[in-house]
């Protein structure tokens, strides 16, 4: 079984005991990356019962992309505006 990336806007597909592609998993600290992993159970991709602390891990996880990306976006701004200025 497979699903996708649970990166947002990823489209990926991924091994069921995956979290999300092998670049986008790095991508998140390993605080994060340790906390999943030990959150996880067998079969937690295909019931409708995730364990809380999952839950948990995984909305830390999309709270951290959510930052990370608005920082990248700020500073492909402030590059762009950069170069128009030069």
């Amino acid at each position: 079984m497979s699903h996708r990336c649970l990166w947002p806007g990823c489209n990926a597909i991924v091994l069921d005991h995956s979290w999300g592609c092998r670049g986008h998993w790095h991508r998140l600290p390993g605080n994060i990356r340790s906390w999943i992993g030990r959150a996880y159970r067998a079969g937690i991709d295909t019931d409708t019962h995730p364990t809380e602390s999952y839950l948990k891990a995984h909305a830390a996880a999309l709270a951290w992309i959510l930052e990370y990306e608005q920082q990248h976006a700020a500073a492909k701004e402030a590059r762009d505006a950069h170069n128009r200025v030069q």
